[in-house]
This record gives structure tokens, sequence and C-alpha cells, in this order.
């Protein structure tokens, strides 16, 4: 028998998680939780003597729990009551009801109550569900004006120009973290990288955004361009595209990548989401990999 002692696992109470990590675990961001605690009571974390957060095992499982009932459609304000006595059927939809409430704003062209809305929405919800809940919605709805009103092509140049701007200003107010470069290749939609940029940062990583971008400008970036790439894989990309090869360690993401071959995909280390995405370790195989089954 060894007389190493044995590792002990932590208590599942005892506060071993840095905010910064418990918002990669978790894709709830540092913004979020903290409102969490303050505003809403949920999530208690322990702290260091000199008051940084620290989170248990505990805490993680309560997130998740919070994630799940959010997902439901309930808001934020309901949920440390039904973590303490759980309702089977809910009343009416959070997202609904505040999807049709931005549309409101965004039809009356009022900027500070979009601004107002929108940065409630951001610091009480995680982004993952304010995204595919309110604001691929909400874009969808705008790139379909045109049809339905006199002002709806203006409407939507209006608007689309406003979100890219407000969610790619913090590409300028961000703070060092982790270097990665983020681009697209193939065609996504309008805000789709930007939004995948403000998720990223909000993560604690630095991004440098690139926009489309094709396998040959790596090399004319190398040395330039932060490593891991993490690519936003959209539609379009045929055979001859699909030949040509990314270095090793390039990440693919998005939910687009679902139209290509899947032995293609899990070649190249793919997922669906960029939440599911671990930038802690490199791709399956490298992108770098030629002449594996094309779509």
């Amino acid at each position: 028998m060894s007389d190493l002692p044995h590792e002990v696992a932590p208590l599942p109470d005892v506060g071993i998680y840095p905010i910064r990590d418990v918002s990669r675990l978790t894709g709830v961001n540092a913004v979020t939780l903290r409102a969490w605690q303050r505003r809403y009571g949920l999530v208690q974390p322990a702290r260091t003597e000199k008051g940084h957060r620290l989170y248990s095992e505990q805490d993680i499982r309560q997130i998740g729990e919070i994630q799940r009932w959010l997902e439901r459609g309930v808001s934020i304000g309901q949920v440390k009551g039904l973590l303490n006595e759980p309702q089977s059927q809910l009343v009416s939809d959070h997202w609904q009801q505040t999807l049709d409430q931005l549309c409101q704003s965004v039809l009356a062209l009022n900027q500070r109550k979009v601004e107002a809305q929108l940065n409630d929405l951001l610091a009480s919800y995680p982004f993952e569900l304010v995204r595919s809940r309110v604001l691929q919605p909400l874009v969808g709805q705008l790139l379909g004006l045109w049809r339905e009103r006199p002002d709806g092509e203006l409407l939507q140049q209006v608007w689309l120009g406003w979100l890219h701007t407000r969610f790619a200003r913090h590409l300028i107010e961000q703070e060092k973290g982790r270097p990665v470069t983020l681009a697209s290749w193939g065609q996504v939609g309008p805000l789709d990288l930007v939004w995948s940029a403000y998720e990223l940062i909000g993560q604690g990583y630095e991004v440098q955004l690139l926009g489309a971008v094709e396998p040959r400008h790596f090399a004319l970036l190398e040395g330039r361009a932060a490593t891991p790439w993490l690519l936003l894989l959209g539609a379009g990309l045929g055979k001859p595209d699909m030949a040509t090869g990314w270095p090793a360690g390039t990440l693919m993401f998005g939910e687009l990548g679902r139209l290509y071959d899947a032995d293609w995909l899990a070649a190249h280390g793919w997922q669906p989401t960029l939440a599911e995405v671990s930038l802690d370790k490199p791709a399956a195989r490298g992108g770098a990999v030629r002449g594996s089954k094309t779509p």
C-alpha cells in the first residue's frame, strides 16, 4: 500500500472557484452572477479575506438550476421562490413578453428605451438565453419588416447598425484576458460574429475580431493574430472550400455547421455552440487535416 496521502475531494459547500472560472463553466458572465447575488438574493458565494468571491460545487449546481428555470420562461425575479417551492405549471412566458416589449420600443424608434431594456436583460440573464430568446427573434423580425411596412427597410438599416455598435463597443473596452482570435468562414447572420465576441469577452477572454476569413489568411497573419483561432462556421461552403485545411488547433463552432458532413465536422473539432467549445485543449484533430470526407 502506498504511503502517499490520498487527494481529498473538496466539500460541496466549500468555495474553491473564482468568479471567472465559474463564468466559463456555466456560461453566465461575472456581471450577471453579481446581479443575481445583489439584486435577487441568489447564489451566495464565500469570500476571501480580500473580498473576492469563491463559488462551491453546490453554488454551481444552483446556477444550473436557475438556468433551467430561466429556459422555461420564468423571469429572474421569480426564481428564488421557485427554488424553494417548485411549481409544475407556469402562468406566462417571460421571454415572449420581453420580446414583444422590445419590439414595441424598436418600432417606436426609441433608442434610449431599447438601450435600457437591453442593459437590464444583459445584466440579469445569461447571454446565450438573451440571444436565442430575444435578440435572434428580434433580428429575424427586422429582416422581414420591408415586406410589412413602408418604413421597414429604413428601420432594418437603423437597428441592425445600432445593435452592431452596441455590442462591438465591448471590443474596445475589453480588459486583458486570455487571447483568442475570432473569425467567420462562410455566410453568417449580420450580428452572429459580434455576439460571439461579446459572449467570449463576458467569460474573460481578450478577443481579436477579424471578420470573414479564408484558410489562406492564416498564413498571412501568422505571428500577429493570437491563437487559438475560433471560427464561426457559416453556410455556402462547397467541396473545394472544405478540401482546404486550417492549422492544427483551429476550433470551429456554429449551428450552420449541421449543413456539412458529420465526419468532416468531427475531424475539425466542430461544436454547435460556443458554449460547447473547449478553449482549454486543442481540437480533436487539427484543421490542417486534408483529404477528409467532404459533404
